[in-house]
């Protein structure tokens, strides 16, 4: 049970007996060579586990290649995934080995695989059985060995009764199905996920230790978070970004009305990016004990440019 915590808790923050129960599982299932589906809703880091799972596994010095289903056009998804050949289609000016064939010998990690045609999911069924791909254009087909680990929020089961998604390839990458717990599922996770991800923001915006005061901290505490882990982490990303004073600031997390104008919003794309150079140049400054000049060659800028950037954080 050590062992299995130690490795989860290389890849994820957790205190709840739940988390404690899927460590074992990944820790059991990491050695083996078999397909996994993790399942669960989005944001409670099922990419995470993906992680561990290679961690633990005897291909862990082997390439792992990621994948979203989701984030490329279908039409593109084959050739993506298999190769293809030189003027196989419009635009294919030269011949690409796939990611199926860069995963060779390592694992695949194909995220929100309810998200592929019909048409892909035969021709992904034909690798997982028999270790064989045919990239688009080509007439011969070429041996890959690759663990597949898949990942997807949808009902599975639901989607092969409604047709949309192969019943052979279900059964084919549930071998060992782990469902990642909803944070409303391990409400012990959240007292442990705040102080990480509090201490972790703090030192990347160069803010220093906040006082969270007692509402405040009984709000992120009891949530509730439909988006899961990804939810509180933002919270507390906007929180320490937009907080002065040494005291984290409640209103950071009000939503903007429907009647505000769109820059009205209180953690825009400006706020973001000044509160992450804010902490680059508290932390260059630490490493060079406040020698100014050396943080300013060190970061690539003159020292006016960095004097007048210290002056505008209040540095």
């Amino acid at each position: 049970q050590l062992r299995a915590e130690l490795l989860l808790a290389r890849h994820m923050v957790f205190a709840s007996d739940a988390m404690k129960k899927l460590a074992l599982l990944v820790y059991r299932v990491a050695p083996k060579n078999v397909s996994v589906l993790l399942t669960g809703a989005s944001g409670t880091g099922k990419e995470r586990i993906a992680n561990a799972i290679v961690a633990g596994s005897c291909r862990s010095d082997r390439p792992f290649i990621r994948f979203n289903c989701a984030a490329i056009p279908r039409e593109l998804a084959e050739a993506e995934l298999f190769g293809h050949a030189r003027g196989a289609f419009t635009g294919a000016v030269k011949a690409r080995p796939g990611l199926f064939r860069q995963a060779h010998e390592g694992t695949i990690l194909l995220d929100e695989v309810g998200e592929l045609d019909l048409s892909t999911q035969g021709k992904l069924l034909r690798v997982l059985q028999e270790g064989q791909i045919r990239p688009v254009g080509e007439d011969r087909d070429q041996l890959v060995d690759v663990r597949a680990i898949a990942a997807t929020h949808r009902d599975l089961k639901a989607e092969v009764s409604a047709g949309r998604f192969r019943e052979d390839l279900f059964y084919r990458l549930h071998v060992i199905e782990v469902k990642v717990p909803s944070l409303d599922e391990r409400p012990d996770d959240i007292p442990v996920l705040v102080s990480h991800f509090l201490n972790l923001y703090q030192e990347r915006f160069g803010t220093g230790p906040l006082i969270v005061p007692p509402p405040l901290r009984e709000r992120l505490l009891t949530g509730p978070y439909p988006g899961n882990v990804r939810e509180l982490e933002h919270r507390i990303e906007r929180i320490v970004a937009l907080s002065s004073g040494g005291v984290a600031d409640d209103a950071a997390l009000a939503e903007p009305s429907a009647d505000q104008p769109e820059d009205a919003s209180l953690f825009g794309l400006r706020e973001r990016v000044e509160a992450y150079e804010r902490g680059l140049l508290v932390q260059e400054l630490v490493r060079c004990r406040n020698n100014r000049s050396e943080a300013a060659r060190r970061l690539g800028v003159a020292r006016v440019t960095l004097l007048e950037k210290l002056k505008k954080y209040g540095i």
